[in-house]
C-alpha cells in the first residue's frame, strides 16, 4: 500500500484532516514452510507476549476493535488516530474500524526478539473511550530492515502518547 492511498482515504473520510504518519500492521503470525519440507509451522514472533501484556492492562474485551480483522492501517492526523481494515484487490484502506481523538490516547509498544530473521514492533492502542487494539508491524525481514516499515516515524509523530514497555 502506498502512503498516498492513505492520505486520499483520510481526506475522503475526514475532510480537512491531514496525515502526519501511518503504520501498516497485522495481529497474527505468518505461517511458513521450511525449504524441502511439507510441514507448515508458525512462529510466535512475540504474539503470546503481547497477549499477556494486554491481559495485564485489564481492558474490556467488549471494546476490542476489529476482533477478526488481521491486517490494518493506522492513520495519525493532528487531531485523531484512525484505524482501518486493509484489503481489497489493490491493498488500500477498506473500512474504518475506529477513530478517536489523540487526547486521551495511550500507546504501549515494545520490540520483540528476532525469530527466523524477522522482528516485529508490538503495539497496544488504548483510546480515551476504552476501545483498544493490539497489533504489530515488521521492523526486520530476514535480518534486514523492513522497507515498508514506518514504525520509527510513527512513534516520533505520537510523541509522549507512546510508552515503551520493558
Amino acid at each position: 500500500m502506498k502512503p498516498e492511498h492513505i492520505r486520499e482515504w483520510v481526506e475522503k473520510e475526514f475532510p480537512g484532516e491531514t496525515v502526519q504518519s501511518h503504520l501498516f500492521a497485522s495481529k497474527s503470525s505468518p505461517q511458513y514452510s521450511a525449504p524441502g519440507s511439507h510441514t507448515i509451522s508458525s512462529g510466535d514472533f512475540g504474539d503470546r507476549g503481547r497477549a499477556t501484556f494486554i491481559e495485564s492492562l485489564e481492558l474490556d474485551p467488549d471494546k476490542r476493535i476489529g476482533l477478526r480483522v488481521e491486517s490494518t492501517v493506522y492513520a495519525l492526523t493532528s487531531s485523531q488516530l484512525c484505524v482501518a481494515r486493509r484489503g481489497g484487490f489493490r491493498d488500500r484502506p477498506k473500512e474504518l474500524l475506529h477513530a478517536g481523538p489523540r487526547s486521551g490516547l495511550t500507546v504501549y509498544w515494545y520490540d520483540g526478539r528476532a525469530e527466523a530473521g524477522n522482528q516485529f514492533r508490538h503495539f497496544v492502542f488504548v483510546f480515551a473511550d476504552g476501545s483498544w487494539r493490539g497489533d504489530r508491524t515488521g521492523i526486520k525481514i530476514l535480518g534486514r530492515a523492513a522497507k515498508t516499515s514506518n514504525a520509527e516515524h510513527f512513534l516520533e509523530a505520537l510523541g509522549q502518547t507512546a510508552t515503551e514497555v520493558r
